[in-house]
């Protein structure tokens, strides 16, 4: 890249000195000698381009060749042409070429030239190792010098004119193979060929590499005595050898085999197997030496003619039931199929027990017995002849036991109790009795689940307790395969679920609260479902709660409570809570009772203000009347002052007590409790007012009389004040009204 940039600096250099211009017209890839090459043949690829100038002057000019769009090769030149060598074309060099030319920032590119190489050379091959042992391997490398593109190597391994191929892909110009020496393989010979990925020409096969193969050991011998046809009986011997080679292998082991299965095995040259010939050991015998990596065999097939064939063993039963209970009577019978009768009875014939190891030798081949359960378990019979022992096949006799005593267990809780919604959990197990046992459960009549169970196991039954109709009497009936019509039934287990409070709610009486002070008020605590006993506990909440009472019903859903002489002191909140068994509390609603003034003292208060106000109305009466009479008769009075000539001020005369004018003082009371008292005060006062005025106009009258008229003045001040000491001592704070006199 930095070479290109130092290019264009320079040409553009060149040009800047002159007025000159340039163009590039065409740009052209030659191949020389040709498009089509043989492989090995000289390649030289022309890059040619025209110019157009507007003076004679030299560019500096940067050509790049490319094949499938990969630069190969660079060059700065100043003439209008550049070239690319190459000595020996091979077919990895076949593809599209272009170039391309750089001048002072121009840039142009030429068309794609389409370059053929033909006649791909053999590669090269070597191996590992001239001479191998059966299990060794050999590697095989082929080369295919100069050749870089995507290839495939062939490998082939030939044996006796039979071939094994190995192939790889790879990018290099070179890959490696192994083979592994079978046995039996002697002489190999090796070679390989290559194939082009892109073109796909092939290249013809190297040249052949040899390969000379040496045995470990030979092939091993059998040999059988007395033959390979013979009766049972006879004594019967195997012998199994082999050679070895010229180097000793310290790996080598030597195997009998019997239809796939080794009888025998020795790490020396070697091995003999021997025993009394059976029709069991009739088969095919293989010989077998192998070390880590080979191995070599050879079979021989024995035939072997039977004495007398294998024992038949069959169960004879008295009953006829479909399965042996216990107390049945059983035969069991063993024969030799052939032989005549007189000789079979002569036979001993021995029964065995497989589980408890019991035997039994009997002569004539039966065997009779009184089924109990212990004697089940799988029996065989052996027959002995001519030092032949034979064995039938295996009699499977199972004797049943009846059940005996099943138990229903209810698996409680901690609190012992069974709440609706729970799940009851109850196990039935038998005594005794021979598996597999039916266990099922029943509720009353009703079946509600059935278990098989094999072995020595309980029955466990899940019932969900969903309503209260899962209550009641539960049992379990237990059977096995000889007692289905008659199965043994369990105890009965009494279950009884609990059905939980859900609500409670809280009544009083009277209904509104309001409880009048010194009456009764009730409480009814009830709850709508729930299993008795239940607990009812009533409560009052005034700050905290008090428990008022804890009572138990056993007969009923419902608690009463009574609070006797309610008074101000038992106002609050009342609530109840309701529980039973299932441990689960439930409280009511909160209801509100306040105590109220009785109803006689109510119509004492309400008659007390009524005749007061009556009083207070008749009062007001009065003194509005005695008022209208008062005015008229002083308007009269000053009227007939006026009259009369006098030496006072014009001024009304104020009769004074201490130098103090003298003021009337009347008050209307409110309705108190001292009401009564108040107005009959007030009452004295306005008779004492008309006296007062009386005695006032007869010293006015009066003439001369100074000293009489300051008597009677005073006489009615302290009339007032007798009247004032004897009301309300509070009268100050009572409206008052002034009379002038």
């Amino acid at each position: 890249m930095y070479f290109g940039v130092v290019v264009t600096v320079l040409g553009l250099c060149t040009l800047g000195g002159e007025a000159s211009d340039f163009t590039i017209n065409s740009i052209e890839l030659r191949a020389l000698p040709s498009t089509s090459l043989n492989n090995g043949n000289k390649l030289e690829l022309k890059c040619e381009v025209g110019f157009a100038k507007t003076t004679d002057f030299s560019l500096n000019s940067t050509f790049t060749f490319y094949k499938e769009d990969e630069t190969i090769r660079t060059i700065s030149s100043t003439q209008d042409h550049a070239s690319y060598v190459i000595p020996k074309v091979r077919v990895s060099n076949s593809g599209q070429f272009k170039c391309e030319v750089s001048v002072a920032g121009r840039i142009k590119t030429s068309d794609d030239l389409e370059i053929r190489v033909t006649g791909l050379s053999g590669p090269l091959i070597n191996v590992s190792k001239d001479e191998v042992s059966e299990g060794d391997e050999v590697i095989v490398r082929c080369e295919a010098p100069e050749e870089w593109s995507y290839k495939t190597f062939k490998f082939y391994k030939i044996h006796q004119k039979a071939e094994e191929v190995k192939t790889k892909s790879t990018g290099k110009n070179h890959e490696e193979v192994k083979f592994m020496i079978k046995e039996g393989e002697n002489i190999l010979q090796f070679k390989c060929e290559v194939q082009l990925v892109l073109t796909g020409e092939s290249s013809p096969a190297s040249t052949m590499k040899t390969v000379t193969v040496v045995a470990p050991f030979s092939i091993p011998r059998i040999e059988v005595f007395p033959s390979h046809n013979f009766t049972e009986g006879g004594n019967m011997s195997v012998k199994c050898s082999f050679q070895e080679g010229r180097t000793r292998s310290h790996d080598v082991k030597l195997t009998l085999q019997k239809d796939g299965h080794i009888i025998n095995s020795s790490t020396t040259n070697t091995l003999s197997y021997h025993r009394v010939a059976m029709v069991e050991d009739m088969g095919n015998y293989t010989c077998k030496v192998e070390s880590k990596r080979t191995s070599k065999s050879s079979s021989a097939k024995i035939e072997i003619a039977e004495l007398f064939p294998r024992p038949q063993l069959s169960l004879k039963r008295s009953s006829k039931n479909e399965f042996i209970n216990e107390n049945d009577n059983i035969e069991l019978r063993c024969s030799v199929a052939g032989l005549p009768a007189g000789a079979s009875d002569r036979l001993e014939y021995k029964f065995i027990e497989s589980r408890q190891k019991r035997k039994s030798t009997r002569k004539g081949g039966k065997f009779t017995m009184t089924a109990i359960e212990k004697y089940s378990g799988s029996y065989v019979c052996q027959v002995t002849i001519a030092n032949i022992t034979k064995e039938s096949e295996p009699l499977d006799v199972q004797i049943y036991a009846p059940v005996k005593n099943p138990v229903l267990t209810h698996i409680m809780r901690s609190n012992k109790t069974v709440v609706l919604g729970d799940t009851l959990e109850l196990t039935c197990k038998i005594q005794s009795g021979t598996p597999p046992i039916i266990y099922s459960l029943l509720r009353g009549k009703d079946l509600l689940e059935k278990q098989i169970i094999h072995g020595d196991k309980e029955a466990r039954f899940l019932v969900n307790s969903s309503t209260s109709h899962d209550l009641g009497q539960y049992s379990c009936q237990a059977t096995n395969r000889n007692t289905q019509s008659t199965g043994k039934y369990s105890n009965i287990v009494n279950v009884t679920v609990i059905i939980p409070i859900s609500t409670a709610h809280l009544k009083i009486i009277p209904s509104d609260g309001d409880v009048e002070e010194g009456s009764n008020l009730t409480l009814v605590c009830q709850v709508e479902v729930g299993t008795l006993p239940i607990t009812f506990l009533f409560y009052r909440k005034k700050g905290n709660e008090v428990l008022l009472q804890n009572v138990t019903e056993t007969k009923k859903q419902h608690s009463i409570h009574h609070l006797p002489r309610f008074s101000k002191q038992e106002d609050g909140s009342y609530f109840c809570a309701a529980s039973n068994r299932a441990q689960k509390e439930v409280r009511s609603q909160t209801k509100e009772a306040r105590a109220v003034l009785a109803t006689w003292k109510k119509g004492v208060i309400g008659s007390f203000v009524l005749l007061i106000v009556l009083a207070a109305t008749a009062i007001c009466a009065y003194l509005h009347m005695d008022k209208k009479k008062r005015g008229k008769n002083i308007t009269s009075e000053k009227t007939r002052s006026s009259k009369i000539p006098t030496t006072n001020s014009e001024k009304p005369t104020e009769e004074t007590k201490g130098g103090e004018p003298l003021i009337g003082v009347m008050s209307y009371p409110p309705v108190t409790s001292r009401a009564a008292l108040t107005i009959l005060l007030l009452h004295r006062n306005v008779e004492d007012d008309e006296q007062r005025y009386v005695v006032v106009k007869s010293a006015e009258e009066s003439t001369g009389n100074n000293q009489h008229n300051h008597e009677g003045a005073q006489s009615v001040a302290d009339t007032t004040s007798t009247g004032a000491e004897q009301g309300d001592p509070n009268n100050d704070d009572r409206p008052q009204y002034r009379a002038h006199v």
